[in-house]
């Protein structure tokens, strides 16, 4: 009798728990087409909110991206075009400065280094500069006269050979060398 009792409820059970294949192929589908439309309203919203609020979160996006590339192409421009000059110790010597130099200034060559230089002495005599690459390997040198009263300050263009490789020089530096009378 008890294995009668367990056999009843052990049909009773799996008809009322299992389903069969196509029932739940078809609970399937019902969740899938509620999860699908449920996503499908979520970005029909998410688009209403885009048309209300969009314009003005592109206009800050698009404003963003353009401080962006304003920073980016000031910041090219200024590694590529800045150089550091160390100035030898000819130049305090002399009473010569430099406050800034850069590659190919406003009307000059590409292969043009322009220096600003302050004379606090008076000074008659050569300027030479020198560039050298990343392993410190002197890869250019050139000179230039100058003849200049005290307290004076001006851009001095260095014009190095065109093969002189001065995009990818590692440092410069800048002797002074007075005439002998």
């Amino acid at each position: 009798m008890r294995l009668l009792i367990l056999a009843v409820t052990a049909v009773s059970l799996s008809a009322c728990c299992c389903q069969s294949r196509e029932e739940k192929l078809k609970a399937a589908e019902d969740e899938g087409n509620l999860l699908v439309a449920t996503k499908a309203k979520l970005l029909k919203g998410a688009g209403e909110a885009v048309k209300k609020e969009g314009k003005e979160a592109a206009e800050t996006l698009a404003e963003g991206t353009g401080e962006v590339v304003k920073g980016l192409g000031t910041g090219i421009q200024k590694g590529l075009m800045d150089v550091k000059i160390n100035p030898h110790e000819t130049m305090a010597a002399n009473g010569l400065g430099i406050t800034r130099a850069a590659r190919g200034e406003d009307g000059t060559a590409r292969h043009t280094i322009t220096a600003y230089v302050t004379f606090e002495k008076a000074f008659a005599g050569t300027l030479e500069m020198r560039a050298y690459d990343g392993e410190d390997r002197e890869v250019g040198r050139v000179k230039t006269e100058s003849n200049e009263t005290e307290s004076g300050a001006r851009y001095i263009d260095f014009t190095f050979d065109q093969r002189a490789p001065l995009m990818t020089a590692g440092r410069f530096e800048i002797r002074a060398t007075p005439k002998t009378p």
